[in-house]
């Protein structure tokens, strides 16, 4: 049985689409994809009477996989953190990538925050979280000093999670330079985004624990 040489271009399309099936990253598999499309399009050409819709469909399928590849392209280009952003990420947030973090700061914004200003106040709920990369913040329960929290610790985390009313007072002791995230904002963020909320809860747990033991060296 003769093989018409424009069948190659058929099985060579299909073995790049195997190879497409074989590889996780979703770059590489866009491409393999995006090969076999154009592979089979002279084979439709060269056909007696041209196969118009085959030809059609490949190009429409090409045209969505290029458009993703060019998207792919943007998210992975390298991420340039300002001065603030590398000292706050220095901080804490290792187990983000870069892009990941910066995804998260668009969510907050930086404060500059006078002395004196109350962040939380014993009774009321929490609607913001913050944390400081300068500056230094007093908490208070029923009037008595029970911890002062510098930069890198979360003012008002676990409180503002759980939903319960601030327990403390937290106010600013040395003018303060911080990034604050409103609790709503930051919640919506994390429902869409699930595979930081692990990274998230992970800074947590790691900023409570050091609460912790400053207590309990106190």
């Amino acid at each position: 049985m003769s093989i018409n040489p424009a069948d190659y271009l058929v099985h060579f399309s299909n073995v790049l689409l195997l190879v497409s099936y074989s590889v996780r990253d979703m770059l590489w598999l866009r491409w393999f994809a995006v090969a076999a499309a154009i592979t089979n399009i002279p084979y439709f050409l060269v056909q007696s009477d041209v196969l118009w819709p085959p030809v059609l469909w490949a190009t429409v399928f090409t045209g969505i996989n290029l458009i993703q590849i060019a998207k792919l392209y943007l998210e992975r280009r390298p991420v340039v953190l300002s001065g603030e952003e590398q000292e706050l990420y220095d901080m804490g947030f290792h187990s983000m990538r870069p892009r990941e973090f910066v995804s998260l700061l668009m969510t907050g914004a930086w404060r500059d925050v006078a002395a004196g200003h109350k962040m939380l106040t014993e009774g009321d709920s929490v609607t913001s979280i913050c944390i400081p990369i300068r500056g230094t913040v007093k908490v208070h329960r029923r009037g008595q000093s029970v911890a002062t929290l510098g930069p890198g610790n979360i003012v008002g985390t676990s409180i503002a999670l759980s939903g319960d009313p601030s327990p403390v007072d937290a106010t600013i002791a040395e003018p303060v330079r911080c990034m604050c995230w409103q609790v709503s904002d930051l919640r919506a963020f994390l429902d869409r985004r699930p595979e930081l909320r692990a990274a998230v809860q992970k800074l947590v747990n790691r900023d409570l624990a050091k609460k912790v033991q400053g207590l309990v060296a106190a």
